[in-house]
């Protein structure tokens, strides 16, 4: 009997040992999270600090506070003039600007011109920007030299001229319907609405367009919203092969044409369309006379 008590005492000590083993094994594994968490958010304030003092340190040495840019279309140059003014938070009479363009999206080029400044701290150029080149994209940069102190500074993304039209359209071509039966070619539901700002526009007009030529054309009406314009269908003769456009037309003030893309197709057989995603880098266009 003794011997069986031993044996006992002995089996409940082991078993209260190992429940204290497994406590303590679960008592740890709790304090080495807390602790893994803690460390986690003492390095996220240590970034956040570092991120928020190298923001500070970039503040205090920019010189430029604000900058702004006005496109307007030369017609005498075709291109598209771009006035560029950047206020100084701090500036001398011996104060000189110039600007720095290069273009972003893979291309090489880059150039200069010098700013001029109003006396106040305001310094301003104009850049030419062609506009056979529509989305090429410009960034620009400040050098201001004070004596012999010389500063470069990013403005940031200008955009390209094709962004910078005075005029902009947005399709409205999502209910657009096309159709395409016994070499006939049809469009339901035509839509469109521009962007203008201050620009006056006019010879509103939507097209079809077989292969790149009008093939159908149609004046556009103006829907519920200001410069918002639809029309009813558009029909063409087609054939397997071709590719067809749906495009707006419009004027400004000046002369200038401007044809938005708003859908394209590809015809394969008798009602089987492809849509030509292809076809957005060549528009808009622009048309002179």
């Amino acid at each position: 009997m003794e011997k069986n008590r031993v044996q006992m005492l002995t089996l409940v000590l082991c078993a209260a040992l190992l429940g204290l083993n497994l406590w303590q094994g679960k008592h740890l594994n709790r304090l080495e999270e807390r602790i893994s968490e803690a460390q986690m958010y003492v390095m996220d304030d240590i970034r956040s600090l570092e991120a928020a003092v190298s923001s500070q340190a970039r503040e205090a040495e920019e010189l430029v506070r604000s900058w702004e840019d006005t496109p307007s279309v030369n017609m005498e140059k075709r291109c598209l003039d771009v006035e560029v003014s950047a206020a100084l938070k701090e500036w001398r009479e011996d104060t000189a600007a110039e600007l720095v363009w290069e273009i972003e999206n893979g291309g090489s080029g880059s150039g200069s011109v010098p700013m001029a400044g109003d006396g106040a701290g305001t310094f301003t150029a104009t850049l030419e920007l062609p506009l056979d080149e529509l989305w090429t994209d410009y960034g620009l940069y400040t050098v201001i030299r004070n004596g012999e102190t010389r500063h470069r500074q990013s403005l940031g993304l200008l955009g390209s001229a094709g962004e910078l039209l005075p005029v902009q359209c947005t399709s409205q071509a999502g209910r657009t319907q096309a159709e395409y039966m016994k070499d006939v070619f049809t469009v339901y539901e035509c839509g469109a609405e521009l962007y203008t700002g201050s620009s006056e526009t006019e010879g509103h007009m939507f097209r079809l367009r077989r292969g790149g030529e009008i093939a159908a054309e149609q004046a556009a009406e103006p829907g519920d919203r200001s410069d918002s314009y639809f029309c009813g269908k558009l029909s063409a003769e087609v054939r397997p092969g071709d590719e067809i456009a749906l495009t707006f037309f419009c004027r400004d003030k000046n002369g200038l044409g401007y044809e938005f893309l708003l859908r394209s197709w590809i015809a394969v057989a008798e009602r089987d369309l492809w849509d030509n995603s292809t076809a957005w880098v060549d528009w808009p266009r622009l048309t002179w006379e």
